[in-house]
């Protein structure tokens, strides 16, 4: 076990530079903030070391570290606050190696991301994905990053256990899903309320202004609405992605 209670130390320096896109790419980790994504990421994913508060530092935590063989760092609450991207810093901090690309299983239901902007949304729908059993979440390159704190946070971990891919060409992965026999459905509100049956789903979100757009819109098989009963325009990215996954995952 290490001790670090400066937050000029080097290491501490990179975890700081990871609340930036460039710097989780470069170096290819990121964070996992809280002791239930921590307790994720040492069970699942491919951590490489445990951050815990000086003073009270979580036994099972650590015990589990230990077991996977991840070293455990007790930092002083100014190397916690100065690490975490929140105000109140959390128990555990996980530093985790980003996962090789990983491929999708071969049916059932793909969440596919165009560019939705808020990673709070992002990690949501990963959360639900992983709810629904999905066979992957596909995300273009203009989506927010999965491995960003918040989004990390909003999926509880789940960005540990389903299949993620961000794809730098989305229309020709979606081309190439088609051609492997992937239902195309795409949430848009020019759908119909009534989903296709199909063993093989790819629902598609677009961006939450603007929606997916016209060129991946006429690669859909379908496009599909929610129906809204009271006076909001909308719903939010992450809501309709889960009341659509759950739909195509139950057959209805």
């Amino acid at each position: 076990m290490q001790v670090i209670t400066s937050t000029k130390n080097e290491y501490i320096k990179t975890l700081r530079s990871l609340k930036q896109p460039k710097y989780r790419r470069q170096l290819g980790l990121f964070l996992a903030e809280g002791g239930k994504c921590a307790w994720e990421a040492l069970t699942y994913g491919d951590a490489e070391a445990l951050l815990l508060p000086q003073d009270a530092p979580d036994a099972g935590l650590m015990a589990l570290a230990q077991q996977k063989q991840v070293q455990v760092i007790c930092v002083s609450d100014a190397v916690m606050e100065a690490v975490s991207e929140v105000k109140t810093p959390q128990n555990a901090i996980a530093v985790v190696r980003r996962p090789a690309e990983q491929s999708f299983l071969e049916q059932g239901v793909i969440a596919a991301l165009e560019d939705v902007s808020d990673p709070t949304n992002v990690g949501a729908i990963i959360r639900t994905a992983d709810a629904i059993g999905a066979a992957g979440v596909l995300l273009s390159a203009g989506c927010a990053d999965y491995t960003s704190p918040r989004a990390v946070r909003a999926s509880m971990g789940s960005v540990f256990h389903v299949p993620v891919c961000v794809c730098d060409d989305f229309r020709a992965e979606l081309t190439r899903l088609k051609g492997e026999g992937w239902r195309i459905v795409g949430a848009h509100l020019k759908g119909q309320p009534k989903l296709p049956h199909s063993e093989k789903h790819c629902l598609l979100i677009g961006n939450e202004a603007r929606g997916l757009t016209a060129e991946t819109s006429a690669l859909c098989d379908d496009l599909v609405k929610i129906s809204i009963y009271g006076q909001a325009e909308s719903l939010n990215a992450s809501v309709a992605a889960g009341i659509l996954l759950y739909r195509l995952r139950e057959g209805f």
